[in-house]
């Protein structure tokens, strides 16, 4: 199953549409969905694996696919590849 973490901030202004955009999409296809503070441990852990510097971050099955808010039809598009 496809995992996608979202990473994200309380100070983000982009961060709330991004959160929107991922639990819409969580609605329509079969994924597995998580959001994690940039500030927490494990937003810590991901930002030194990843070398994170924005967010909102998507990572999809352990790689960045998305920096900033991505467009929904490219989202989707990337949630029906075949893995």
């Amino acid at each position: 199953m496809v995992k996608v973490t979202l990473v994200t901030a309380q100070w983000c202004h982009f961060c709330p549409t991004a959160k929107k955009l991922w639990r819409e999409l969580k609605e329509k296809f079969n994924f597995e969905y998580a959001e994690v503070d940039y500030d927490s441990p494990e937003g810590e852990k991901l930002i030194e694996k990843f070398s994170i510097v924005s967010v909102p971050t998507t990572i999809i099955d352990d790689e960045i696919v998305f920096v900033g808010v991505p467009d929904k039809d490219k989202a989707s598009k990337t949630l029906e590849k075949p893995i």
